[in-house]
């Protein structure tokens, strides 16, 4: 059975049903960021890795050797002393390139395993001789400015700092202030 409706109640429905725009208040004002994070995420993956093989490439300084002009064959060159400082549980010990630096820090040797500067007594390391030391090298070598630190791996990273310290500088006397570190090689 059919509902018999009222021409006022038809008016009303027809009223209700009609399509209508929607008032601006009433729209939603989101916006939609999928096709932005997209985009994002695409140039951040890129870019990551566009860095990550630049990484690999990296700047190594180097020079040409000097045109000789042909010395006089008898003239003896200095060579470099290259000095080398390596941090043991025994304790210091410094090389150059004429050998092993014995304790004292005059003398160098090329045989045997030498410790030119002993723990102190309490174990700890000396370094207040490994200053000395470094002041009596720099007396002999006056043009030196470079040092090698290296240390074995049981060595703590504060120890590596001391040692560059004491390098350094004692007082207000540079000693070798162009302090490299490298891995403890042994």
């Amino acid at each position: 059975m059919a509902v018999k409706f009222t021409p006022a109640q038809r008016a009303y429905i027809r009223k209700k049903s009609k399509y209508r725009e929607p008032d601006i208040a009433e729209l939603d004002d989101e916006l939609n960021i999928v096709p932005f994070l997209d985009i994002v995420i695409n140039l951040i993956m890129f870019l990551l890795m566009t860095i990550s093989t630049a990484a690999f490439f990296h700047q190594v300084d180097s020079s040409l050797p000097q045109l000789g002009h042909g010395g006089a064959k008898g003239a003896e060159q200095e060579t470099p002393l290259n000095l080398s400082v390596t941090i043991t549980r025994e304790g210091i010990a410094l090389t150059g390139s004429n050998g092993k630096i014995l304790p004292g820090c005059r003398e160098f040797t090329t045989t045997g395993r030498v410790v030119t500067i002993p723990n102190k007594a309490d174990g700890s390391f000396d370094w207040d001789g490994l200053t000395a030391c470094a002041e009596v090298i720099k007396d002999t070598f006056k043009d030196e400015k470079k040092v090698t630190v290296s240390a074995d791996p049981q060595i703590a990273y504060q120890s590596v700092i001391d040692a560059m310290d004491a390098l350094r500088r004692k007082d207000q006397k540079e000693l070798f202030p162009e302090v490299l570190i490298s891995a403890g090689v042994r």
